[in-house]
């Protein structure tokens, strides 16, 4: 059986992958826009929902937000209307970023001859606020339209199951000791799928899938204690663990900060949280771990090679393992080597 093309693990022929894709082009642009759609059923409106725009510009001169709503189904007609009249004056080149599963949006500001990134970055100086008025509005919306009797609930959407035709499992355990420095992360599918992985700095790696319905947030945080469980392993003194998983690692200050809880917290279950703090427990007296964020996507080696690494353990299990698996294990060795 012919093996997989490395760009059909890595998703990089996807067109998803690309609209995703930052530049040091888009973050130097002096002006960063960040654009957030929501909707709310509304049973009366033509369209069945209401739907409404957030526009945050930051620019050298100021930062300000434009924002709307629509019943008439012509939100992304309206929002770009929005968005001209609100950088018209504005100076300098503009980077858009927009929320994902917006594709009706980014075509047309495409179309228009916009710089824009199909999801939103932490590189976006103005995604922060875009997306936390967007959800304001969102709420406000809802209340409403829950009070006035405009509200349907909707079935949910369900995600259809592919088949799994393998769970990789891959690690090495074999570099040398010394202050390690190790970068951890985790990627889903949202329906059953899940890949956690720690790259450290002297080349070892974890690679961890299986079937799952945990959340990313929790995911996260079984990288992290795949990291720690491979300090006592090796027999670690010092090491620095580092993650792009702000849930993660509020999760950890709730952990060590309280006694064990049964349930769920921030969609994290008691049994992951109790598996860390049994390995961060494990690690007292014997090695000093400092936990901290870097930003994901933003270029350090460790992290995307943890990020790759994890995507493309999730991505192999749709695969047939005798095509896969030396795909695969090319694509970790790729992404340790440049990492190294």
């Amino acid at each position: 059986m012919k093996s997989l093309d490395l760009e059909q693990l890595a998703g990089t022929q996807s067109r998803t992958y690309q609209s995703r894709k930052i530049t040091d082009d888009m973050i130097a642009r002096p002006v960063h826009v960040a654009i957030a759609l929501w909707e709310v059923p509304w049973e009366s409106a033509d369209s069945g929902k209401i739907e409404g725009w957030v526009i945050a510009v930051d620019a050298p001169r100021g930062r300000f937000v434009r924002s709307g709503q629509t019943k008439n189904g012509d939100v992304v007609s309206r929002t770009v209307s929005m968005l001209k009249a609100a950088l018209k004056g504005v100076r300098g080149k503009a980077w858009l970023v927009t929320g994902r599963r917006q594709a009706a949006l980014r075509a047309e500001l495409v179309r228009q001859n916009y710089l824009v990134t199909g999801s939103f970055a932490e590189q976006n100086r103005a995604g922060v606020k875009a997306s936390a008025i967007s959800r304001r509005a969102e709420q406000a919306a809802l209340y409403k339209a829950k009070k006035i009797g405009e509200f349907a609930e909707r079935a949910p959407r369900v995600k259809e199951r592919q088949e799994a035709h393998w769970w990789p499992q891959f690690a090495r355990a074999e570099g040398a000791l010394g202050v390690l420095r190790l970068a951890t992360d985790a990627s889903t599918d949202g329906v059953f799928r899940g890949a956690m992985c720690f790259v450290a700095s002297n080349g070892d790696y974890l690679l961890d899938t299986r079937d799952t319905t945990a959340s990313s947030d929790e995911l996260e945080l079984e990288s992290i204690t795949h990291a720690l469980r491979y300090l006592k392993k090796i027999g670690a003194s010092q090491a620095r663990i580092e993650s792009d998983s702000k849930a993660a690692l509020e999760a950890i200050d709730f952990i060590l900060a309280t006694t064990p809880r049964r349930g769920r917290w921030r969609g994290i279950t008691a049994r992951a949280r109790n598996h860390f703090k049994e390995a961060w427990e494990e690690l007292e007296g014997a090695c000093t771990v400092e936990l901290s964020r870097v930003l994901g996507h933003a270029g350090d080696p460790l992290n995307q090679a943890a990020d790759q690494i994890a995507y493309m353990g999730m991505r192999a299990v749709i695969f047939e393992q005798k095509s896969a698996h030396p795909t695969l294990l090319k694509g970790i060795e790729k992404a340790l080597h440049k990492a190294g």
